[in-house]
């Protein structure tokens, strides 16, 4: 089986369209949704079928990394899609990634290329932070359209989208892995209550010799909204608080370990 775990604040009709999504696109292995309602003052209805099991848990806010795990520790499946709610599967994307995780014991987290709602390929698989990146995403310069060589490589701009290939992490709003590659309760640290839960992740897989792969073969479609961008923002608050978080957990910012990838 395969269980979708998602997390609702306040985007039930983002959630409907990805429970669409999955039961148009079934493949061979059973599938289910669990979502953690963060948001409980939203009434969420989600038409829950044979084909398509839905659980519905009800939360107060806490967070989207223990809201991905409360889903975790409700779900059966042996292989785990974490989606947000905007996400929307595309054909033949179950099928292949669990196959790919399947075939391949080395690998932790399969990453789907993510398209926006025109078309265009999200530059979601990234290298790790360096303190160039983070001064420059955090300043007015970002606002610019010209980027500068290392921001572009931190972006993944160029990565070769002819086949799978180890990238250092990707955005949490599509990751698959394995239930056995988890803890017992749990997939994120719940100290990132939101943001960077999706970096640690990444950098705990290649630490524990676990390749993380983004696989363009598997498509997903994303409406990436970017709300922490503003640095003002309430997201913008969130994200920098949980950047101090993985700084202050990592002691700097840590590098991709080193290990052969057939190892």
């Amino acid at each position: 089986m395969i269980s979708v775990l998602s997390v609702n604040y306040r985007s039930g009709s983002d959630l409907a369209g990805l429970a669409e999504s999955i039961a148009a696109h079934l493949g061979r292995d059973p599938v289910e949704l669990v979502v953690t309602n963060n948001s409980p003052e939203e009434r969420l209805t989600l038409p829950s079928s044979s084909a398509l099991p839905i659980r519905i848990l009800s939360s107060a806010n806490i967070g989207y990394a223990a809201g991905i795990n409360l889903a975790f520790r409700h779900s059966r499946g042996d292989i785990i899609l974490i989606a947000n709610p905007d996400l929307r599967i595309r054909p033949q994307c179950f099928d292949l990634a669990a196959a790919f995780l399947r075939e391949n014991a080395g690998v932790g987290l399969v990453l789907p290329l993510l398209r926006d709602p025109s078309g265009r390929v999200q530059p979601s698989a990234r290298r790790f932070y360096t303190w160039p990146t983070v001064l420059y995403a955090r300043s007015p310069l970002r606002w610019l359209k010209w980027k500068p060589a290392f921001f572009r490589r931190y972006l993944g701009e160029g990565l070769d989208r002819g086949g799978p290939t180890p990238v250092d992490w990707g955005l949490g709003g599509a990751m698959f892995l394995r239930r056995r590659d988890c803890g017992d309760h749990a997939i994120f640290d719940e100290r990132f209550f939101l943001y960077f839960e999706d970096v640690d992740l990444c950098y705990r897989m290649w630490s524990r010799g676990l390749s993380v792969m983004y696989c363009p073969q598997c498509e997903c479609l994303h409406a990436h909204r970017r709300t922490s961008r503003n640095p003002f923002s309430r997201a913008g608050y969130h994200h920098l608080r949980s950047l101090c978080a993985f700084i202050l957990k990592y002691r700097g910012l840590p590098r991709r370990p080193d290990f052969p990838l057939d190892a």
